[in-house]
């Protein structure tokens, strides 16, 4: 199997290739030229080759990443589905079937496979000067765990190379020796980011797994102003961030009526929007002033505000987010030591902190500022997180009251059990003896 990425570095290679035996054949005229022959993918098994192979594994995962953020700001509370897609009419009523996210399926699990088999190849081809390149050979198996936690936050069930269909922890489980090997070459080789990245994702993973003594452990490790991205270009169109065109160029969900419209803009900074109402034409900035459907007032997103914006794979704001969770779990939850983080997320982005909550409480939608641990939790992952692909996640594990017929601008014909999770592709089951799909595949948390 050869991932986009892969056939790119071949493609490139054979360009090469030919240029040099022309350069070559020159005094035997053009037809005097050999074809070299199709490149093969064990042509790959350089130690040139390598840089380029965990480039590749950076570039599948952002490559899907974007389209899983922008799927699900849809079809969660993070933004109005105001546009005029097929689905994303089918986000406003929350309807998500097998058949709508073959597309997704295939691009996370390229994304996977790329980085997996990309490490082995690795191995095979550097052997004992593996050792030598220590940097790269942790990006590689950071890259491997991250697809992984994502592949497991967006998709109720998971399969992996032709077998059976598993619970999404499969996914979470599958990446924690990728992190956990990722730590300690980064260690090795001095490359205290990804130390800090990889500790982050096993902070990730044994959230969603709730394995809360390790998430904290792996958390607090974690520096509150630490920041490692999937990078973004305006190289190509592959590169490009689908949040940013499909809010700046074409309109397809806006913030209103969302808990971001209501304190976001110039209020917090982890939210910026630019509101289009009279702010549209030639004296204003925005192209309309609606979403593509034209019913709703369109509130553009500022966080991606270019095509090259990259997107955030671990943050330590939300490191102390974990740490804050993590204090009200279990059977004697100390509301000081969650009061304490989630302070720390709001002085690190200039906000006014919060008084200790009297209780846990329970989730609500919408979203309120009560005083129970639970609804100021939700808020604070909601807000410090938004647009970076984690909202369906934290639907999905918090059985959250937004799943029941939850709506934002439209209200009509909403399902009483919202899909917030994606639903195993139905390209995985006309291709996958060993696995089957309903005409409706619905999850039930």
């Amino acid at each position: 199997m050869i991932t986009q990425s892969l056939r790119s570095i071949l493609f490139l290679l054979t360009g090469l290739l030919v240029a040099g035996l022309l350069a070559a054949g020159c005094g035997d005229g053009f037809f005097g030229v050999d074809n070299p022959g199709q490149i093969q993918e064990e042509d790959l098994n350089t130690e040139q080759a390598m840089s380029a192979i965990v480039t590749g594994m950076s570039s599948d995962l952002s490559a899907e990443l974007d389209q899983l953020a922008f799927l699900g700001a849809r079809y969660s509370d993070e933004m109005s589905a105001t546009g005029s897609y097929f689905l994303t009419g089918r986000a406003r009523r929350g309807v998500l079937e097998s058949d709508d996210v073959s597309t997704y399926w295939e691009g996370i699990q390229r994304a996977r496979f790329s980085a997996e088999d990309g490490i082995e190849r690795m191995r095979r081809v550097l052997g004992e000067n593996f050792g030598e390149r220590k940097e790269m050979g942790a990006r590689a198996l950071f890259f491997a765990g991250t697809s992984n936690r994502v592949f497991g936050e967006n998709f109720n069930r998971v399969v992996f190379e032709g077998g059976s269909a598993k619970p999404r922890t499969a996914a979470f489980e599958r990446g924690v020796p990728y992190f956990e090997e990722a730590v300690n070459v980064a260690q090795t080789a001095g490359a205290q980011d990804l130390v800090h990245a990889a500790r982050g994702g096993l902070a990730q993973v044994h959230m969603s797994l709730g394995n809360w003594d390790q998430a904290q452990s792996y958390a607090e490790q974690v520096p509150t102003d630490f920041v490692y991205h999937a990078l973004f270009s305006r190289n190509s169109s592959r590169e490009e961030n689908e949040v940013n065109q499909e809010t700046h160029e074409r309109y397809e969900m806006s913030a209103i009526e969302t808990l971001v419209g209501q304190v976001g803009g110039e209020d917090d900074p982890r939210v910026p929007y630019t509101d289009c109402r009279g702010n549209a034409g030639a004296s204003g900035v925005c192209t309309a002033e609606n979403g593509a459907g034209g019913n709703n007032p369109h509130l553009r997103q500022e966080k991606f505000p270019s095509l090259g914006s990259d997107i955030a794979l671990v943050k330590g704001a939300e490191m102390r987010l974990i740490e804050a969770e993590a204090a009200i779990r279990g059977g004697s939850p100390d509301l000081s030591e969650f009061t304490s983080q989630i302070n720390e997320v709001r002085n690190h982005y200039g906000l006014s902190t919060i008084s200790q909550p009297n209780q846990v409480g329970d989730l609500d939608f919408p979203t309120t500022q009560d005083d129970d641990a639970l609804s100021i939790l939700d808020r604070e992952r909601h807000l410090t997180l938004w647009l970076e692909g984690r909202r369906l996640n934290d639907l999905t594990r918090w059985d959250h009251p937004f799943i029941e017929g939850g709506a934002l601008a439209y209200t009509s014909n909403i399902a009483s059990e919202r899909a917030t999770i994606l639903p195993l592709a139905e390209s995985e089951c006309n291709n996958n003896e060993n696995v089957q799909c309903p005409d409706q595949e619905v999850y039930t948390p």
